[in-house]
């Protein structure tokens, strides 16, 4: 007896077979927007960081581009003993240094933290200073982002006697605060103490190591 032909529809494999092929377009069509986004994304995340760079020494950012090349030089140096550069950004106005910046890292309560920060030439106060990424909480930790705050830090003596100032964090509503003294976020000192924490440990890495390249 001749067996009933089954179509290719009807067989277990089909649905398998079909997951398959769509799979792989769908991974076909991403691949293809991802390299045909790639560039643009990256052009303005450099552009994005060029302007804060130029906010960071108080420099004109209504053309990025050509006010970073104006202003700006990207310069780095070697840690004794790594291979690793550390790469800072200079500022110089009408052939006077304003300062170094230089992104640092630190650890939040949810995930890692950058941020810019510029020091002045002599590496004794914070020019300016502001939060890159963070994936704090939203209405609490993420606070960590508001003008208010990192505005503190800006005019900020960092270093005395040669040793880094470490600071106190006091209330959010507390007044005639010192030069050492940072007003915390309501809710969020955790967070607040690791922009702290990440501003003392970061500079004392970058200073200590310019110590040692030059």
């Amino acid at each position: 007896m001749e067996k009933e032909k089954v179509e290719f529809k009807e067989t277990r494999a089909y649905p398998v077979v079909f997951m398959i092929v769509i799979t792989i377009i769908f991974v076909g069509i991403l691949a293809v927007f991802y390299h045909s986004t790639k560039g643009r994304v990256e052009q303005r995340e450099r552009i994005e960081l060029q302007k804060a760079v130029l906010s960071a020494f108080n420099l004109p950012i209504d053309n990025v581009q050509a006010n970073y090349e104006a202003y700006i030089k990207e310069l780095s140096f070697k840690q004794k003993g790594q291979e690793e550069e550390i790469i800072y950004y200079q500022a110089t106005k009408d052939e006077e240094a304003l300062g170094n910046a230089f992104i640092i890292f630190g650890k939040g309560l949810w995930g890692g933290i950058t941020a810019l920060i510029a020091y002045t030439p002599d590496y004794q106060n914070i020019i300016n200073f502001a939060i890159i990424n963070q994936s704090e909480t939203p209405g609490l930790g993420g606070r960590i982002t508001e003008e208010w705050f990192t505005h503190q830090f800006s005019d900020k003596q960092i270093m005395t006697d040669n040793e880094i100032n470490k600071f106190e964090m006091v209330s959010e509503n507390a007044d005639n605060i010192t030069i050492t003294q940072v007003k915390q976020i309501t809710g969020a000192s955790l967070s607040s103490r690791a922009v702290l924490d990440m501003i003392t440990n970061e500079s004392q890495r970058i200073i200590q190591t310019l110590k040692e390249a030059l």
